[in-house]
């Protein structure tokens, strides 16, 4: 066992798993790019009157911790899940859920940065023409795609997959939290789209990694 070792690399996996959701794939690499497209690059106008609306449609400000609240649990609710599963729980597939969920959660933040840094987009309140100032937080990395809209489809992704019951609650606590960066004034609804199918990619490729590794 050698932890450097080129005899212990195994990319085929990478791409069998994927060929095996090619479907699912190629619809999220296609939303990610209609998203930048059609949206951030051409569709501009459009893009920036979502932008507003989701914004003034906040009309007191003190909603503004509840929906800061919202999104900040939406990016980082995989922490206390993967420490949940592995530790507390005794089933070994709960202790594979984990794995998994940490290991979709490494790879879409990664993406997600190196993403950010390639297209360097503004942030809606970057845009003084706008007239947007920042609710709850003031970032200072580029706005596409929405890492906390990744990471929050990247959960919901895993739990989709692997706890049908919960499908709904963390579904819709991923829409809220894309939502809610608009509100905050901090992402454009193409930031956010981006940030959606990101995140099922993330999540469907490492599922279907772990389904590779478990049949061997």
């Amino acid at each position: 066992m050698s932890l450097l070792g080129r005899a212990g690399l195994d990319l085929r996996s990478w791409a069998k798993s994927l060929r095996a959701s090619k479907r699912i794939i190629l619809i999220c690499i296609i939303g990610f790019v209609l998203a930048l497209l059609s949206l951030r690059i051409l569709g501009t106008l459009a893009d920036t009157y979502l932008a507003l609306a989701f914004y003034r449609s906040l009309s007191s400000d003190s909603f503004v911790p509840l929906i800061f609240g919202i999104a900040t649990l939406g990016d980082i609710i995989w922490v206390p899940l993967v420490f949940w599963l592995y530790v507390f729980r005794r089933d070994s597939n709960e202790w594979t859920s984990s794995l998994i969920l940490a290991v979709a959660m490494v790879s879409a933040m990664a993406l997600t940065d190196i993403l950010k840094a390639a297209f360097n987009l503004p942030r809606p309140f970057q845009v003084p023409s706008l007239g947007i100032t920042p609710r709850g937080e003031i970032p200072t990395n580029p706005g596409f795609p929405s890492g906390h809209t990744t990471n929050a489809f990247t959960v919901a992704t895993m739990i989709w997959s692997r706890y049908p019951a919960w499908r709904v609650p963390f579904l819709l606590l991923a829409i809220a939290t894309g939502g809610s960066m608009i509100i905050l004034g901090l992402h454009f609804p193409s930031d956010v789209i981006g940030g959606v199918f990101l995140g099922i990619f993330c999540g469907t490729f490492v599922l279907g990694l772990a389904k590779l590794r478990s049949s061997k």
